[in-house]
């Protein structure tokens, strides 16, 4: 009876996810060219960048540089990315969107040489700039491109269907990595530098694939006659409320992990003796997590509210900082990886709250208010994490930041209008520096 039952479960179960797949199917099949093109590129760029993320701060360290050095490099990828980010939003609202979309890629391809080329970790400064002006145009591409491409009751499935896609491209990437750097020679400058090389290979295709297969989309977007910077900002902020203060939030949010994501990875391979495979496996585990969580924590967020699932999700975040710190042994760093998903959780919920704020054809300048004021408070969040590794010890810039968010992002929160039913969201994409 028991057998019996058991497959009757897993017959269910089959079915169930034969039908999902057969809507989603259907799904991607009515959607436009657009679409299904930039759905692809999240894919191979989710795999691309998880490829080399885990190693990347034990590859810098790895070519000479110190904790202090090592948040130099990403303050100022993440000064770069705020520089250019209003810029960017502006641009994009205005110009040629495919072609913003090219360099963006070319630039991702290019960071790639600089990567596997570098003696020495300051030659790795033209790499970090390259990436990050390429992240920032790239993503915000895609984010105008979708909210161009996908119909108004399609929005939010076309949003998750990219973030469970990309997610699941990314969750095998980590170990791919792993196994790579173990036949190249290790968890060391000569065994990670080929997977650099593969990402060029892999953004030039991505490039090939935007180049040849995306349409324009100057006739589908508004024209204007007008081509003023200081006005086009004014208008976005006259139509939206408590931007500012959301403006602030946003920030706020960013201190926390500028200061922390750098370390991780380190952390863990130099206090806790994680090897490449385990390294690989907190990052699935990320991965996982996000997969898994993503769509009810969404379900969620639009059942009681956007600011109730931030407040929900925050203690997740402190517990990952915490078992890092406070755990040993490979399964609480698993662990600590899986946690660390709900930092993604807590950005997506944060991107469906910024994008009810303004109309969707400001969203290009107000993605780029956005990451500007995000890339000004995140500059020095890396540099100030090296200090504290060196000076109070390396548990600490892990503990620092959960007191940073309960002292002020958390109460400033409180104060912010819940936004769920004002009006349809956007797929936003918030990159992260690195």
């Amino acid at each position: 009876m028991d057998e019996y039952g058991s497959q009757a479960r897993r017959g269910a179960v089959n079915q169930i996810a034969s039908r999902a797949l057969v809507r989603t199917a259907g799904f991607i099949r009515r959607q436009e060219r657009n679409f299904k093109i930039v759905l692809t590129r999240r894919a191979l760029h989710a795999f691309l960048s998880k490829l080399t993320y885990q190693y990347e701060s034990i590859y810098i360290v790895a070519l000479g540089a110190d904790p202090v050095q090592l948040g130099l490099l990403w303050s100022v990828g993440n000064g770069i990315s705020s520089l250019i980010s209003v810029p960017v939003g502006w641009l994009i609202d205005r110009y040629d969107l495919k072609k913003v979309f090219l360099l963006g890629i070319a630039m991702l391809a290019s960071a790639g040489l600089f990567y596997v080329s570098a003696p020495h970790w300051t030659m790795l400064f033209p790499a970090v700039i390259l990436f990050s002006l390429g992240l920032r145009l790239t993503c915000a591409s895609c984010t105008v491109t979708c909210a161009h491409s996908l119909p108004n009751p399609d929005r939010a499935t076309g949003r998750g269907l990219c973030t469970s896609i990309s997610s699941a491209a990314a969750m095998f990437s980590p170990l791919v990595g792993a196994f790579l750097i173990t036949r190249f020679g290790g968890l060391n400058a000569r065994g990670i530098r080929p997977l650099y090389a593969i990402q060029f290979v892999g953004f030039s295709l991505i490039l090939a694939l935007i180049a040849t297969k995306l349409t324009d989309l100057r006739a589908a977007r508004p024209k204007r006659e007008e081509l003023n910077f200081i006005q086009d900002l004014r208008e976005v902020f006259s139509h939206g409320q408590g931007l500012k203060r959301w403006i602030l939030i946003n920030a706020l949010v960013t201190i926390p992990f500028s200061m922390v994501s750098p370390y991780m990875p380190l952390f863990a391979h130099e206090q806790r003796g994680a090897d490449e495979y385990l390294l690989g496996g907190m990052t699935t585990a990320t991965t996982l997590l996000t997969i898994l969580m993503s769509v009810p924590f969404g379900r969620l967020a639009d059942r009681i509210g956007r600011k109730s699932v931030l407040y929900l999700v925050a203690p997740f975040c402190y517990a990952a900082n915490l078992a890092l710190v406070f755990g040993r042994g490979s399964a609480i760093l698993l662990a600590v990886g899986a946690l660390w998903g709900f930092y993604s959780i807590s950005w997506t919920v944060t991107a469906s709250m910024t994008a009810e704020l303004v109309s969707i054809d400001q969203m290009g300048r107000w993605i780029g208010v956005l990451g500007l004021f995000r890339g000004l408070v995140s500059v020095p969040g890396p540099i100030i994490g090296g200090m504290i590794w060196n000076r109070l010890g390396p548990a600490y810039v892990f503990i620092i930041p959960i007191a940073i968010d309960l002292a002020m992002r958390l109460p400033l929160l409180v104060t912010m209008k819940e936004t769920l039913g004002s009006q349809e969201d956007t797929d936003i994409c918030l990159p992260t520096p690195g």
